[in-house]
């Protein structure tokens, strides 16, 4: 009987022990983690304040210089790019909220913001007007899908889709 409570013992030990250790490595696991986020968010902060010293015409060498020419590059890049996916879709982007909406649209049916100094230019520069849509077989009838529901608005009686909150055409709340 004393073998069988020696026995018990040394397992209730071990398990404690094993525990202790357990509890310490998942210490140090978070407290770990939590200094490299710290250390993530000052190169971040660092990362911002090189921005704006460069924003304001500053310089941090030459190594930085170039680094900042290619942000820049990558910027425009992304900006031509974001352009001309919106073209090939027929839209165009608010500037305030980012809400894709017909290229036609004069305000954002999201935030109500006017679309009016959003460019309306091509890839190539060229002012863009309306888009010839390409001859297309008529659909027997038995195909046509219903159409979709809209919202007119009260105040200039133009159709909006029924998820804007905001007019497309005179910018008024839905």
């Amino acid at each position: 009987m004393d073998d069988v409570k020696k026995g018990v013992a040394n397992v209730a030990r071990s398990i404690a022990k094993g525990s202790g250790t357990l509890i310490k490595t998942t210490k140090l696991t978070l407290d770990l983690s939590g200094e490299e986020s710290k250390l993530k968010t000052l190169y971040t902060e660092i990362g911002k304040k090189v921005h704006e010293i460069y924003s304001y015409g500053g310089s941090l060498g030459e190594y930085f210089d170039q680094r900042y020419q290619d942000i820049l590059e990558h910027q425009r890049k992304i900006n031509e790019l974001r352009e001309a996916l919106d073209i090939a879709k027929g839209v165009k982007t608010c500037p305030k909220c980012g809400k894709t909406s017909p290229r036609a649209s004069v305000f954002c049916p999201k935030c109500g913001e006017g679309m009016t100094d959003v460019p309306e230019k091509t890839a190539e520069g060229t002012q863009v007007t309306d888009f010839a849509p390409q001859e297309m077989p008529p659909i027997p009838p038995s195909q046509v899908p219903p159409k979709p529901t809209t919202k007119r608005c009260n105040v200039c009686g133009s159709s909006n889709d029924p998820h804007d909150r905001f007019c497309l055409s005179c910018g008024r709340i839905l």
